[in-house]
This record gives structure tokens, sequence and C-alpha cells, in this order.
């Protein structure tokens, strides 16, 4: 279990994964001082691992959609667009008309 005193220390360009919002555990506050409502915590943490899973599952789906588009464009490329001749000017002009 992880305390709150170690997501502190982390990067703030580590992210956050749901199993680390679910395990995390604060201390408990001392005799005779006010807390939080223990429930009202692990519920929120709940909603944030919950969210947290949902924004990863968005992510994927995102990642896997551009791999496929980069892929039909990269064979769209192959069958359709203009291949690059040897030649310098690829024929499209005549000595004298390159001068002008």
């Amino acid at each position: 279990m992880h305390s709150v005193g170690v997501f502190r220390a982390a990067s703030r360009l580590a992210r956050l994964c749901p199993e680390q919002v679910k395990r995390i555990r604060f201390r408990r506050t001392n005799f005779g001082r006010r807390g939080l409502a223990e429930e009202q915590v692990y519920g929120f943490l709940r909603a944030v691992a919950d969210e947290l899973t949902a924004r990863d599952g968005v992510e994927a789906g995102l990642r896997a959609e551009n791999a496929r588009l980069k892929t039909a464009l990269s064979q769209w490329q192959s069958n359709f667009a203009p291949r690059p001749s040897r030649m310098a000017n690829a024929g499209r002009w005549t000595e004298p008309e390159q001068r002008r």
C-alpha cells in the first residue's frame, strides 16, 4: 500500500495508474483531532480510479485508430500517389523552358 507522500515526490509528468489510486491509504488522524470521513475519501478514490480506467480505454482506442489510419494512408499512397522519377525534372520541362 502506498501512502499519500509517495505521490508528492513523483514527477508531475508521471502517469497515475488506476491501481495506484486503489492502493493508496491515508493516515488516520490523532485521537481527539478531526479527520476526513473515510467512506467519502475512498469513494472519491474509486471514482478517480474509474475515470483513469476510462481515460486509458479511450486512449488505447485512439492509438489503435491512429495506427489504422496510418496504415490506410500508407496503403493509399503506395497505390495512388505519384512515384518520384529518377530524372531531376521528371520530364516536366525541357532545357530552354527551365531557364525562364
